[in-house]
């Protein structure tokens, strides 16, 4: 039995969501492995679940610092650690997990992020995504709108308890039912596989809706261009990191927005991209310009010859057409 061992992912949740977990499913397809063991944090096992195997809970406490990429980022310093010092780290368990399938007549092959903040681009040449779906037992009847909380500590200031609960009271009013979203990733897959809108501030569980085909409302104040993809944080969750198309609207601030105005933002979105509230021609429309500017960035704005062109050009391609 040929078997693909994958080393732990110590980074953000949405690298490994948009630039790892397809990569293992493609390997794991392309090279006709018989069984997959993840190595990896828990709640994490839900994007996994698809690939015949196992996701074997590690504990990840002895990596220091914080999630950054698909690395680690000491806050204090802000010094990030070598691709060498995260792979040292944990390479014991990796070992340890090895012998053990050996012992059981495996061969066994190990696949390694690469911890380096390189991230792999979102199309078929790299990556096989899915669209996640669970079964929901109980759903909240529609219009439900899941909330999206970012509580990381390290970057963007969080948007406070108070206003996300005054957002949910005015949600109510409107006879709008909301639900929190939850950690673990399995029951986090059944909101977003059944309710009407993820909201919140730019964040992983935002990228688990996209691939749960769940549209979404996101508050960016990320404004700057990202480094590798070359794509702002609004063009990022529209077309580079959104490999299935799901409809989705940004709203770019300088701060995050008061409750009144996002509880109306949000009854606008189920309006026009609500799973079971919005309008189907404009699910079409965003469904048709997705095609338009997700082959634009494959085909333009990630080759080389891009860079070469004259900057007016590459400035209306990357600013006004994508």
């Amino acid at each position: 039995m040929r078997v693909l061992l994958v080393a732990p992912y110590v980074g953000e949740i949405g690298w490994e969501l948009l630039s790892w977990q397809g990569r293992v499913r493609w390997v794991f397809e392309r090279k006709g492995f018989d069984r997959l063991v993840v190595l990896g944090a828990e709640g994490k096992s839900g994007f996994y679940a698809d690939m015949p195997g196992e996701y074997q809970v590690v504990d990840l406490s002895s990596v220091p610092g914080s999630a950054y990429e698909d690395r680690r980022v000491l806050q204090e310093s802000q010094e990030l650690l070598s691709p060498e010092a995260i792979q040292s780290i944990v390479e014991k368990m990796v070992v340890e997990t090895v012998e053990k399938l050996q012992e059981r007549g495996g061969e066994v092959e190990t696949l390694w992020p690469a911890y380096s903040g390189v991230p792999w681009p979102c199309d078929v040449r790299h990556q096989r995504f899915i669209r996640f779906h669970r079964e929901t037992p109980d759903p909240l009847p529609s219009p439900w709108v899941v909330l999206v909380k970012r509580t990381r500590s390290f970057g963007a200031t969080n948007w406070s308890e108070q206003a996300w609960a005054e957002l949910e009271k005015r949600l109510r009013n409107q006879g709008i039912n909301t639900s929190i979203f939850p950690c673990d990733s399995e029951v986090a897959i059944e909101a977003l596989s059944a309710c009407d809108l993820a909201v919140g501030q730019s964040t992983a569980g935002l990228h688990v809706a996209s691939l749960c085909g769940c549209p979404s409302l996101v508050w960016s104040v990320q404004a700057y261009l990202c480094a590798h993809s070359e794509l702002t944080n609004q063009q990022r969750y529209e077309t580079g990191w959104n490999p299935l198309g799901t409809p989705v609207q940004v709203y770019q601030f300088s701060q995050l927005p008061q409750p009144e105005e996002a509880a109306q933002q949000v009854i606008r979105a189920l309006k026009m991209i609500g799973r079971h509230t919005g309008s189907v021609k404009q699910r079409v429309l965003f469904k048709s310009k997705w095609r338009i500017k997700n082959w634009l960035i494959q085909h333009m704005i990630q080759t080389h010859t891009f860079a070469r062109w004259p900057w007016p050009m590459q400035r209306f391609i990357r600013y006004k057409l994508v």
